[in-house]
């Protein structure tokens, strides 16, 4: 990764007028406040921490300075004789590594697996030719891009972490840790200064800060964010963890483009090779855990590449904190910010990958499961709907199915669906006769196209537009709206103002109720009253989702990119299968021990931990 910059700026560390390498101390209470700055990874450096007295602190300190240098000469790449340096000069031969370098590569594997390749160590060839470009003020060549874009890849090195060896599988490697390197070293002075007994310190490597208990009175020390011109930060107190910045602010490089000035960050993007083309600052703080400063940074790096939405997919079940995005879309100077919100879950983070359970969909939807544990699910462009046994044996149950979208069970036991060839609400009997439950009447709908029943028999069902190739030709959208149909077949408008709203679900106790605004960006909470009323509506989180599932404690799941699974309060808990082209819908079976999602052509089904199974609604 290339290095970021970062502007996120400690206050109670911020010193003015002092040369680097002077320390300094002040008393505060009993403890005395030590202040010491070096040059660490080519960026100043500066270590607070409270002791007993001077003496203490500035042992510490410089101890915590030489363990950070020790991470400098194992990752550097402006070091020629680092240790990374020394390293891709031996082609194949396993090379024993140090603990540093070690854990480095390590880390970085576990980054570039989660951002699907957008962190990558050895990236170094692109970042020394766009360094050199920046420098010059000319792009680089297409052809010298390709040219240095052929050593970039982790397939080039062959790691072996039980042996702690690496082979560098081809000449040309160059790694390149600024993405991970500085929040590294920011950990390391940390450790050191607690095994020196001071536990209240701050540790900012070129930004990266990594905390541990705040000084002396002070409930976090004050770290005040503000990354672009226009951003209006804000101040967070951070205890016990970090926090880290990437973005474009001062390294970039301005090209014409199509007879338009185009900024491009020193962010590369290792999938293609060139540099992120959107200004964007992403702000990250991780709490707790083993090595925050390098989640963090890795974090903010592969962020600042995936953007907003693709970001989502960084979340694994291990993080506490949040992702504060600053984006500047292209053609305007106006930017706006956005947060998204991140939870652990020990248990969510050891849901394994999935099995495929059947093959063969064109676009597959809609899944449920019968009282009797098999499992429908839809497949709308062949107009059928697809019966899955519990032995895994497949059947068409509906050959001719109304072309239906999403499905639910009735208090009865009948079969809903919405079905679009007609744009209806239909029930099926078990003898397979079909019962029109709302076609709209005079205000005819677009396509009903999800829906979720609610424990007074009330049902939900959004109604969004999409072209479909069997409307009648220039047919025109309608307003896409939220609709309820009360069990004496009353329908009417329950929401309105979305721009595309798509999946539904509501909480089993049926006080609330979450719509997802598919193409609008967004997820909705509503409060439901006695009477059906919507209350106003709350923004849950900040992505829409195509199909949706509830668990019986209120986490929702959100599907599209993946699945993620939102707690009831609206953070982040894990993303699952982000690999997958698009996941249309999701639902758990009746034993609640597993999660059953549609995938476009095929089904896939999650075994659930036996910790979390049993605490999921059907």
């Amino acid at each position: 990764m290339s290095i970021e910059v970062v502007r996120a700026v400690a206050m109670l560390a911020t010193v003015i007028g002092l040369a680097w390498c002077v320390p300094e101390a002040s008393a505060v209470g009993a403890e005395v406040r030590v202040v010491d700055r070096r040059m660490v990874m080519g960026t100043p450096a500066t270590i607070q921490v409270y002791a007993p007295d001077e003496a203490t602190g500035y042992e510490a300190t410089r101890a915590a300075f030489a363990r950070m240098a020790e991470i400098e000469n194992a990752l550097s790449d402006y070091r020629p004789r680092s240790e990374a340096m020394r390293l891709v000069e031996r082609v194949d031969e396993a090379v024993a590594l140090s603990s540093d370098l070690a854990t480095a590569l390590m880390r970085s594997v576990h980054w570039h697996r989660r951002s699907g390749g957008a962190f990558d160590p050895t990236i170094g060839p692109l970042s020394l030719l766009w360094r050199t470009a920046r420098r010059d003020g000319v792009p680089p060549s297409a052809a010298s891009i390709d040219f240095a874009n052929d050593v970039v890849g982790l397939e080039k090195l062959d790691l072996d972490v039980e042996a702690g060896t690496v082979r560098c599988l081809t000449a040309g490697l160059r790694l390149d840790f600024g993405g991970i390197g500085k929040g590294m070293a920011a950990d390391a002075g940390l450790e050191v200064l607690r095994a020196h007994g001071l536990v209240r310190a701050l540790v900012d490597v070129g930004g990266d800060l990594v905390a541990g208990f705040p000084p002396p009175g002070e409930a976090g020390w004050r770290v005040r964010i503000r990354t672009v011109e226009g951003d209006d930060g804000e101040v967070v107190l951070l205890e016990n963890g970090a926090i880290a910045t990437s973005g474009d602010v001062e390294q970039f490089l301005e090209v014409e483009r199509d007879g338009a000035v185009v900024r491009l960050s020193h962010l590369l993007d290792p999938r293609t090779g060139r540099p992120v083309d959107t200004r964007r600052e992403v702000t990250v703080l991780v709490r707790g855990g083993a090595s925050p400063g390098a989640d963090a940074d890795a974090l903010a790096s592969c962020a600042s590449v995936l953007g907003f939405n693709g970001s989502m997919r960084l979340q694994d079940g291990t993080i506490d904190g949040w992702m504060r995005f600053h984006e500047i879309p292209s053609g305007t100077e106006i930017g706006r910010t956005r947060r998204i919100l991140l939870a652990s879950d020990p248990t969510w983070a050891r849901v394994e990958a999935p099995a495929v359970l059947v093959e063969g969909f064109e676009f597959s939807e809609g899944p449920v499961f019968l009282p009797d544990g098999d499992l429908l699910v839809t497949d709308q462009p062949r107009d059928r709907i697809v019966r899955i046994d519990s032995d895994g044996g497949v059947s068409v149950m509906f050959e001719s199915a109304r072309r239906a979208n999403g499905l639910a069970i009735a208090g009865d036991g009948r079969l809903l669906g919405c079905a679009e060839a007609e744009n209806e609400l239909v029930a099926w009997d078990d003898d397979g006769s079909v019962e029109v439950l709302a076609s709209g009447g005079t205000s005819p709908f677009n396509g009903p196209n999800d829906l979720w029943v609610g424990p007074s028999g009330r049902i939900w069902f959004t109604d969004p537009f999409y072209r479909r190739p069997w409307f009648a030709f220039g047919r025109k959208p309608l307003a896409a709206n939220v609709h309820r149909l009360d069990p004496d077949g009353t329908c009417e408008i329950a929401a309105t103002d979305f721009v595309r709203p798509n999946g539904i679900v509501g909480r089993p106790d049926g006080s609330r109720l979450y719509v997802a605004d598919l193409d609008g960006g967004r997820t909705f909470e509503f409060a439901i009253g006695p009477d059906g009323a919507l209350g106003p509506r709350r923004m849950f989180f900040p992505l829409g989702s195509d199909g949706m599932a509830m668990a019986s404690d209120g986490a929702v799941l959100l599907t599209g990119k993946g699945v993620h699974v939102v707690s009831a309060d609206g953070v982040l808990i894990r993303t699952l299968v982000p690999e997958e082209r698009w996941i249309s819908n999701a639902c758990f079976d009746e034993a609640e021990r597993r999660l059953v999602v549609t995938a476009v052509d095929r089904v896939l089904v999650f075994d659930l931990p036996d910790d979390l199974a049993g605490s999921w609604s059907p």
